[in-house]
């Protein structure tokens, strides 16, 4: 499994950016001092339950602070990559894409709201992930959430009221957002168009203050002093979750305490206790037939509906992947020549405008160069039989059909589903490899 989850996040959504501020001082309204039995050995079990719902949050700032460091991000300014997918071949990228071209913006609404521009786009595909403080997916636009149409946006939170009639309104839980652009490229003959399409992305209105973003260290993340990680994040207590903040409160979630030793050494257990079943339930994500799948755990609030350990095993695994409706990967680690017979009914389920793609890595989950120039596999170049099947081969030497290289050797295939048919994405399962040996 993958180690780090924001490389795993440069991997799968092959992009940069993003965002946000906070300041502690305003995070929260009221400052309880609690010295109460800080060796209740409910102080472990609080502590368990806080860091499982906080670890996305960690992650994500640990994410923002790295491309805030490589990109120079900052607030409410489109960053764009400007290199094409292929310059990602050789490079030590983890599963980069190699059919889009990304970019995105931090938008940090703490002093008003921020209104972005996007132009049409109906000659390709195209892609606005939204994200909030939580990691949830709350907001989509693009081809598939609004037929690629252009217009104005207008992010905002509860409290504020936007004066732009003519723009979306889209409310934002917190004071910030992630939005990550995928546009979709086939070759180099279109980058000045994709450039164009970047170009024409722009934040057309926002106030001119932000706040102050946390700075990372792990040490403190995974120290009882991950509290105060969610008090600078944190505006406001969702209204679903005030019971949860109040248990919260015992360990100084939104609330000043003054933990004994004894109560910071249960907190620590906790701590420690839930980051362990984070990485275990992390590495049984298999869905069947060798793959592993991540249709589950990336969504709306609504949609994860409070499975919070379900939310950290999405940050574990790779922070920032779509909702299930948009894209779906499947991975599987596979060894030597062979292939993947897919019969009619075992194609991925997808909606009129979804495609899909397969891509080969090393056991690093890496591109590396070949002298064939074969990398990935996207729907319209599949050869499928005259009874819809397609069977894809995996070998050192080219072979007519659907044929992607592989230099031998343990390797990764990564099979995307975009634009699925969100009724029937969640219980698929792709057909599993079958080594030379075998399928001969």
């Amino acid at each position: 499994m993958f180690k780090k989850s924001m490389y795993f996040y440069l991997a799968l959504l092959a992009s940069v950016l993003i965002m946000v501020g906070n300041d502690p001082a305003t995070a929260k309204d009221s400052t309880t001092t609690s010295t109460g039995s800080n060796g209740d050995p409910e102080l472990e079990e609080i502590a368990y339950e806080a860091f499982i719902y906080a670890y996305p949050l960690l992650e994500q700032v640990k994410t923002v602070n790295g491309m805030m460091g490589y990109m120079g991000l900052e607030p409410n300014k489109v960053v764009m990559s400007t290199r094409l997918p292929r310059e990602n071949i050789g490079q030590p990228i983890v599963a980069p894409n190699l059919t889009s071209m990304t970019g995105g913006m931090y938008i940090d609404i703490s002093h008003g709201p921020v209104t972005i521009e996007i132009p049409e786009v109906n000659d390709r595909y195209i892609t606005y992930q939204a994200i909030d403080v939580f990691t949830h997916n709350f907001y989509y636009m693009g081809t598939r959430a609004n037929g690629g149409e252009g217009g104005r946006f207008v992010f905002h939170n509860q409290s504020q009221s936007p004066t732009d009639a003519a723009a979306k309104h889209v409310e934002v839980e917190g004071d910030h957002a992630i939005i990550i652009v995928r546009i979709d490229i086939k070759d180099d003959s279109e980058y000045k168009r994709v450039r164009a399409i970047q170009d024409a992305i722009r934040i057309v209105d926002a106030p001119q203050g932000s706040r102050d973003y946390p700075a990372y260290s792990e040490d403190k993340a995974f120290s009882p002093a991950f509290v105060e990680y969610l008090n600078a994040l944190l505006t406001d207590v969702p209204e679903s979750e005030t019971a949860l903040f109040e248990r919260f409160a015992r360990i100084g979630v939104m609330n000043v305490v003054d933990l004994s030793n004894a109560g910071s050494a249960a907190v620590q257990r906790g701590i420690d206790r839930a980051y362990t079943d984070i990485k275990a339930a992390t590495s049984d994500l298999h869905v069947g037939n060798g793959y592993i799948a991540t249709t589950e755990i990336f969504g709306t609030r609504q949609f994860l509906a409070g499975d919070y350990l379900g939310r950290a095993v999405g940050a574990h695994f790779g922070l920032w992947g779509n909702s299930r409706e948009e894209a779906n990967y499947y991975l599987t680690y596979v060894e030597g020549d062979g292939q993947v017979v897919f019969e009619k009914d075992d194609l991925p389920p997808l909606t009129e405008i979804g495609f899909w793609s397969v891509t080969v890595h090393d056991e690093d989950v890496r591109v590396q160069p070949n002298d064939f120039g074969s990398y990935v596999l996207t729907a319209d170049r599949m050869v499928f039989e005259g009874d819809g099947s397609l069977v894809i081969r995996f070998s050192s030497e080219p072979e007519e059909g659907s044929w992607l290289y592989t230099p031998g050797g343990k390797m990764v295939i990564l099979i995307r589903a975009y634009q699925a048919d969100p009724d029937k994405i969640g219980s698929y399962v792709p057909p599993a490899f079958e080594p030379a040996h075998i399928s001969e």
